[in-house]
């Protein structure tokens, strides 16, 4: 699917039977950062809502936009994270005890962005043969400078014939859930894994999001919010299986899952307890969704409210992380530069340019120096601990939201 669209059917069972449970309106691209503050403002928006399939159990987004317009120009960067980068150092070595990686065996990651994972792991052996895809030309050109093989372009079945090798190990963290085509992914998947392969696929796991509150891991990019229920579907009609599941505390709470073969190609591997066990727990029904999209309604406003009283005291407030996620609460909350006077960020591709729908501007952390101000939204808040650390010099007060408001 090459165009914007509505989504009608569900992709796992072709059901177009599903209810709509949160509905934030017209949002704007959240990495599509502004040059200027009138552009900024007048920038396209686009329905953001989630239906919730009861068939598979999926929830996914009632409206797709054209990857080429989210992904050419990116401006997220993997290798800001600190803490990114040593979960990838975790990662290897924990996929590591069940491949026993050599340099003959191939790598894959899919959506390596600026190559942040397979450095991490080079770091660890430099002799690993690996490969990264990515869809956005500028980081593709960033991971090359690092010496990684990259291919530029959506992954898929054309891509995947096209590479045309068998990979012992593949990897995707935070991209699966942007991928609309999710059935053409899954497919080039079982095809490029070799037959004692395994892939190692991380997502920001749905249940946790939903009893934390954060509805701003809802944007256009993340197309599907997914359970291990509906995935094990999935994989089971390409003749693949979860063998392990291990819930991850990075970006507010993932899932990491390794996926083999199914049958005689995977019976090296079998499937552990944990897989069943968490999947017994996913038990929400029509109404929890329903009443979560409510509650959530509810939590912006209050938000809101408390952030605008703190103006009206005549207090300064500044915002850290133009993520994301930031854009979709300052979005939702409609909160813009009158409000909140700039929001620092690391990244230097955003820095100087304004987040879309707001008109607040992006600056570097020299800019807190000559403008303090007496309280900072750590609006990355799946990082606040590791934010808080790095601002020591930091005189005024921290407010984190999710998932309940707390001041610090």
């Amino acid at each position: 699917m090459s165009q914007s669209t509505y989504i009608k059917e569900c992709p796992i069972t072709n059901s177009s039977s599903y209810i709509t449970y949160l509905d934030l309106g017209l949002m704007p691209l959240v990495n599509n950062l502004s040059d200027t503050r009138e552009e900024s403002l007048n920038c396209d928006k686009f329905p953001l809502a989630v239906n919730y399939f009861k068939e598979s159990g999926l929830s996914m987004l009632s409206y797709s936009v054209d990857k080429n317009d989210l992904y050419k120009h990116y401006t997220y960067k993997s290798g800001i994270s600190l803490p990114y980068i040593q979960h990838c150092k975790d990662m290897y070595r924990f996929v590591n005890t069940y491949l026993s990686l050599k340099s003959t065996n191939k790598i894959l990651d899919i959506g390596g962005n600026d190559g942040t994972l397979l450095s991490a792991f080079l770091d660890i052996d430099s002799t690993l043969n690996v490969m990264n895809v990515d869809a956005s030309e500028n980081l593709c050109k960033v991971s090359e400078s690092k010496g990684i093989k990259t291919v530029c372009g959506f992954w898929g079945m054309d891509l995947a014939k096209q590479i045309d090798t068998k990979f012992k190990l593949i990897t995707s963290t935070n991209v699966f859930q942007h991928t609309l085509p999710i059935n053409d992914f899954v497919e080039a998947i079982s095809i490029s894994l070799d037959k004692f392969g395994i892939w190692c696929l991380e997502f920001p796991y749905w249940k946790n999001t939903l009893e934390t509150n954060q509805y701003d891991q809802i944007y256009h990019e993340h197309v599907y919010y997914y359970l291990l229920k509906p995935l094990a579907l999935l994989f089971d009609k390409y003749n693949l299986r979860i063998i392990k599941a291990v819930p991850q505390s990075i970006h507010g709470g993932s899932m990491r899952l390794l996926i083999t073969h199914k049958g005689e190609l995977g019976e090296a591997f079998q499937p552990c307890d944990t897989v069943q066990a968490i999947m017994d727990k996913e038990d929400m029904k029509t109404d929890y969704y329903v009443n979560w999209g409510n509650n959530i309604e509810d939590h912006i406003a209050k938000c809101r409210n408390f952030i605008l009283s703190l103006k009206e005291k005549g207090h300064t407030i500044s915002g850290f992380g133009a993520a994301a996620k930031g854009c979709i609460f300052l979005n939702s909350a409609g909160l813009d530069h009158t409000v909140i006077d700039y929001v620092v960020d690391d990244t230097d591709l955003k820095q100087g340019k304004f987040i879309p729908g707001t008109g607040i501007e992006i600056v570097s952390r020299e800019h807190i120096k000559g403008n303090p101000t007496d309280y900072m939204i750590i609006l990355a808040h799946n990082f606040a601990d590791y934010i808080i650390r790095s601002l020591s010099n930091y005189k005024g007060k921290y407010i984190v939201l999710m998932p309940d408001i707390k001041v610090i």
